[in-house]
C-alpha cells in the first residue's frame, strides 16, 4: 500500500481525508473522538473495494461531502446535543437545537458565548481559544445557558479539539441537567431550612462523622468553642470517656456511618469544654442521610446538676459505708469488715480456690504504755504500728483492727512458711522502728493455716491460741498454731 493510501485508509476519520495529515495524527484524533460517540469505518467489503480502487485527490471533496452527510445523520439521531464550533457554531444536531430553541441556521449566526450566562461566557471564551491551539485540550464543564425564549438551561458540556475541513475546531456534546440542578436547588433550600430549625433549638445539637460537620449555637454557648474550632475537632477532643466506653461508642459510630439505624443508651458523659464548671450530658443519636453520606445527628441534654447531686449522694453513701467498715482511729478495716472478709475467704477456700493463712497480733505491754504516756501517745503508737504493718503487706491482703491493740491479717493465697517469714518481717520492722517514746515497741504474732472445714470461730480460735502461746513464751515472737 502506498503512503498516500495509508494516509487515507478507511480506518481514518472523515475529518482527516486531506492528504497532508499523517496516519499518526489520524490515530491520535480517532482515540479522542471515540469518547464522543463518533464511529470508525469497520473493516470489510467496503475496505477491500477501496483498496482495489484507491481514490484520487480529485475525488476527496465528494467523499468528504458524503461523510459530512453521514456524520449529520448519525448525530441527529443522538439524544445528547452535539456541535462543531470555533468561536461560532459550525454545526448543531437536532438535540442541541431543541435544547436551546434555535434552528441550525440561527445557531450558525451566533457566537458560542451568545447563548451563555455570566460568568460562563468568559470561561468558555478562554477554553475555546486554548482548544483551537492545543489538539489535546479536553474539557468537562458545567455551564448555564439561555434558550431562545429566555428560559435558563443547565448543560454538562464535554469538548475536545479535532480537525475539520482543514482547520482545528471544537467538537462538543451536551447533556441537559436542568431538572437535576432544580432538584439540587430545592434540596439546598430544604437544607437551609433544616439548619435554621437546628439553629433555633435551645438544646445542643451536632452533626458529625469522625469529626464535627455542624454545631448549633446552643452547642457553641454550652462548650465555649467557636464553630470554626469545632470543624477541626475530633469527637474524642470533646468527649471524656473511659477506654471501655470509647471502644463501645466507636463500634456504634461505625455502624451508623454504614447506614445502620438502631437505639443505644450511654451513661452520662463528661464534656471537655472551656467553661469553668464541669459539664455532663446524656447523648441521644440517630443515623441521618445528609449531603450524600451517612452522618450522626446527636442531641445532648445537660444533666450536670443531676450528676453533681448524684455524686454528692454517692460521697455521703461512701462516707457512711466507710464509717461502718473502717476503723476511725487507724483507717484500716474494723471488726465487722474482718468478719465478712473471713467468711468469704473460707467459702472460696472450701471450693479449692485459695490457700489462706490467718495472722493475729497485738502490741506487747500496751496497757502499761498507755497508762504511763497517756491515751494520746497510745493512739499515735497504734497508728504508727498500722503504718509499718501496712507498708509490708500486699494490696490483696486484708488488714483489720480486731479490737483495742489487737489486729488481724488475712493472707488470701500463700503457704504457711511464706506467712511465717512475713510475720517475722513485721515483728522485726516494728521492733526496729523509733517511736520517740524512750522505749521499743514490740508485737507478738500467732498464725494458722485455714482448713477447708474451718468456720470463722475455729480459725480465730487457733490463731488466738498461737498468739497466746507467743505471749506466754516471752512476747516479741511468732508462733504457729
Amino acid at each position: 500500500m502506498s503512503s498516500w493510501q495509508k494516509r487515507h485508509h478507511p480506518k481514518s476519520f472523515v475529518f482527516l481525508l486531506q492528504h497532508r495529515y499523517t496516519r499518526r495524527k489520524a490515530k491520535a484524533h480517532r482515540g479522542t473522538l471515540r469518547r464522543f460517540g463518533c464511529l470508525l469505518l469497520e473493516r470489510g467489503e467496503e475496505q477491500t473495494r477501496y483498496r482495489r480502487h484507491p481514490a484520487r485527490p480529485g475525488d476527496l471533496p465528494a467523499q468528504a461531502h458524503q461523510w459530512d452527510e453521514f456524520f449529520n445523520l448519525l448525530t441527529d439521531r443522538m439524544l445528547v446535543g452535539v456541535d462543531l464550533h470555533t468561536d461560532r457554531f459550525l454545526y448543531a444536531n437536532a438535540a442541541l437545537q431543541k435544547m436551546l430553541g434555535y434552528s441550525a441556521q440561527e445557531l450558525q449566526s451566533l457566537y458560542v458565548w451568545d447563548v451563555l450566562q455570566e460568568p460562563y461566557k468568559s470561561q468558555i471564551q478562554a477554553s475555546i481559544a486554548l482548544g483551537l491551539q492545543d489538539p489535546n485540550h479536553v474539557t468537562a464543564t458545567l455551564i448555564k445557558a439561555v434558550r431562545k425564549d429566555q428560559q435558563p438551561i443547565w448543560l454538562q458540556a464535554y469538548a475536545t479539539s479535532v480537525f475539520y475541513q482543514g482547520r482545528m475546531v471544537r467538537l462538543a456534546n451536551y447533556i441537559d441537567i436542568t431538572e437535576t440542578m432544580a432538584l439540587k436547588e430545592q434540596m439546598d433550600q430544604e437544607a437551609a431550612t433544616f439548619y435554621q430549625v437546628l439553629d433555633a433549638i435551645p438544646t445542643p445539637v451536632v452533626i458529625a462523622r469522625e469529626k464535627f460537620l455542624y454545631v448549633n449555637p446552643a452547642t457553641v454557648t454550652w462548650c465555649g468553642y467557636t464553630p470554626e474550632e469545632f470543624t477541626h475537632m475530633h469527637l474524642w477532643d470533646v468527649l471524656a470517656v473511659s477506654d471501655d466506653l470509647r471502644h463501645r461508642m466507636q463500634i456504634n459510630i461505625q455502624r451508623r456511618l454504614a447506614g445502620e439505624s438502631f437505639t443505644e443508651e450511654y451513661p452520662p458523659i463528661q464534656i471537655k469544654g472551656r467553661t469553668e464548671r464541669p459539664i455532663w450530658a446524656r447523648i441521644a443519636s440517630r443515623t441521618l442521610w445528609h449531603n450524600h453520606q451517612w452522618v450522626i445527628l446527636a442531641v445532648a441534654s445537660d444533666v450536670t446538676e443531676t450528676v453533681l447531686q448524684e455524686h454528692q449522694l454517692w460521697q455521703e453513701k461512701e462516707r457512711y459505708r466507710t464509717l461502718s467498715e473502717v476503723d476511725s482511729l487507724t483507717g484500716i478495716y474494723n471488726r465487722r469488715m474482718f468478719d465478712r472478709a473471713l467468711q468469704a475467704i473460707l467459702h472460696e477456700h472450701a471450693l479449692g480456690r485459695r490457700r489462706p493463712v490467718l495472722i493475729m497480733f497485738d502490741l506487747d505491754n500496751f496497757k502499761q504504755l498507755n497508762d504511763a504516756l497517756g491515751h494520746h501517745t497510745g493512739d499515735r503508737v497504734l497508728r504508727e504500728v498500722v503504718r509499718i504493718i501496712r507498708s509490708n503487706l500486699r494490696s490483696s491482703d486484708i488488714f483489720a483492727r480486731y479490737g483495742g491493740e489487737e489486729f488481724t491479717i488475712i493472707i488470701p493465697d500463700t503457704s504457711l512458711d511464706a506467712a511465717y517469714q512475713l510475720a517475722e518481717r513485721l515483728r522485726t520492722a516494728t521492733r526496729q522502728h523509733d517511736f520517740h517514746i524512750g522505749t521499743a515497741v514490740t508485737i507478738s504474732l500467732g498464725l494458722t493455716a485455714l482448713e477447708r472445714e474451718d468456720t470463722p470461730e475455729t480459725a480465730i480460735h487457733r490463731a488466738d491460741a498461737a498468739l497466746y502461746q507467743a505471749k506466754r513464751l516471752g512476747k516479741d515472737r511468732v508462733e504457729n498454731g
